[in-house]
């Protein structure tokens, strides 16, 4: 019975921390209220994450590489499955000063330290490899 006061603190304390998921999404949220016509417009949408790996990241690259013309990086290997982050896609409304709505969506990396980047969307990829 003496432990009931430490056992309920620690439970609470675990409950209330926020997933890795969850720590995702509310980057991405907050990257893209700095970055719409006015902050108080955007409202979040739908969000689908998977995990991003090393792997990814080249393979992204090496994409970005050829639609620029530029030298591929190095291709990867199969010891590049370590996760580097998370990949989020997400889509949203914004609303303009002039009241137009706005529909969009992005594919955003959040890395483990929070950052987040932003990538060209994978149908704009294929579409400009296709060419």
């Amino acid at each position: 019975m003496k432990y009931l006061p430490l056992f309920a603190t620690v439970l609470l304390l675990t409950g209330c921390a926020k997933s890795t998921d969850k720590k995702a999404e509310l980057a991405v949220q907050d990257f893209l209220r700095n970055r719409v016509s006015t902050a108080r417009n955007y409202a979040p949408g739908k969000f689908r994450l998977q995990p991003y790996t090393r792997r990814d990241s080249l393979l992204y690259l090496a994409q970005m590489a050829r639609i620029n013309g530029l030298p591929a990086p190095p291709a990867p290997t199969p010891t590049d499955t370590a996760r580097i982050g998370i990949l989020v896609y997400h889509d949203y409304r914004d609303q303009t000063p002039d009241g137009i709505l706005i529909r969009d969506s992005g594919e955003y990396v959040v890395r483990p330290n929070g950052e987040v980047r932003l990538l060209i969307a994978e149908s704009v990829r294929k579409r400009r490899l296709a060419q």
